[in-house]
């Protein structure tokens, strides 16, 4: 009988309660800049230095911060441009890096997106952005309470 592949942990280590509350008022920060059409703060949401990666849909993934802050402001600066809801957030990380996985509600379809933070001196910073169409989910339910208590 063929064996199963064990099951792999998410990541957790050095990843406390405050870093998971830090990135995502992060990661909603960078939805609010986005609706109200405010490149400076996606600029200083974005990691000032190492890697980039942004992948919007149906788009060839652009792989430097310069390339990533010039698609922003083409997508901010259309008049056209929906305005998203986040929804349905979880974070993981590990130390200085963690992810963040959200369905993105624009008014004629639903994303996932998977974004990526890096810790900095100044705070959490995205470097990676990363969305896809998905099948419309009707009706979000709200998010049970989460138990900190519990660890699973």
């Amino acid at each position: 009988m063929a064996r199963r592949p064990p099951r792999v942990p998410p990541p957790s280590g050095g990843f406390s309660d405050e870093d998971r509350e830090a990135v995502l008022a992060t990661n909603r920060g960078f939805y609010r800049a986005f609706n109200d059409r405010d490149l400076a703060a996606i600029d200083a949401l974005l990691a000032p230095t190492g890697p980039a990666i942004c992948a919007h849909p149906g788009q060839q993934p652009l792989t430097t911060r310069a390339a990533t802050l010039a698609s922003w402001r083409a997508i901010l600066a259309h008049p056209a441009a929906p305005r998203a809801r986040c929804a349905e957030e979880w974070v993981t990380g590990s130390g200085n890096l963690a992810l963040v996985v959200c369905r993105e509600i624009l008014p004629t379809a639903q994303l996932i997106a998977t974004n990526t933070y890096v810790r900095h001196a100044a705070g959490w910073k995205m470097i990676g952005h990363h969305s896809g169409q998905v099948p419309v989910v009707a009706r979000l339910a709200p998010p049970a309470p989460r138990d900190r208590r519990k660890l699973h």
